[in-house]
């Protein structure tokens, strides 16, 4: 994988936004991930899971962050990439890929994706599959799956 991957930037956009919940929110398991361009001209990284919250939710940043007239050159819902989740005690998920990300641009925009309903806390293993945006096909080799060991947040990459 030696010169696919981009230099992770620092956690600047996701620390950022947890600044501004005035510490009531926090990453309960941290990674710094490069899942590969998903989204034409721009990599996911992902930064880690929130787990405590109700709903469990991946925390990533789109690097760089969305050009001002992206969507207007490339069609509504380019950025839109998916994943679908899934534990070692078969707890059913929903696909709904909801979550929202910062379009203001930069170097890094910081976003959220719902992982489909809460992870119990019982699981100790969680695979989080990942899709390419619509009509993307990646120009290198991109993150297919996450396996992240509970709780201690070990992962291992699976590469299309």
């Amino acid at each position: 994988m030696l010169g696919l991957m981009i230099s992770i930037p620092p956690r600047t956009a996701t620390d950022a936004y947890f600044a501004r919940t005035g510490g009531s929110r926090r990453l309960d398991v941290v990674f710094d991930l490069d899942l590969g361009e998903l989204v034409d001209g721009h990599h996911v990284v992902a930064r880690g899971l929130e787990l405590s919250g109700g709903e469990g939710v991946l925390h990533y940043e789109l690097v760089p962050g969305p050009a001002p007239d992206e969507e207007e050159r490339k069609g509504p819902f380019f950025w839109y990439w998916m994943l679908s989740t899934e534990d070692d005690l078969g707890t059913d998920y929903r696909d709904d890929n909801g979550g929202a990300f910062d379009p203001s641009g930069g170097p890094a925009a910081h976003g959220v994706r719902d992982l489909g309903g809460p992870v119990p806390a019982s699981a100790r293993l969680l695979k989080v599959e990942f899709t390419p945006a619509a009509g993307w096909t990646p120009p290198r080799p991109w993150c297919r799956r996450l396996e992240i060991s509970l709780p201690d947040g070990g992962v291992t990459q699976s590469w299309a």
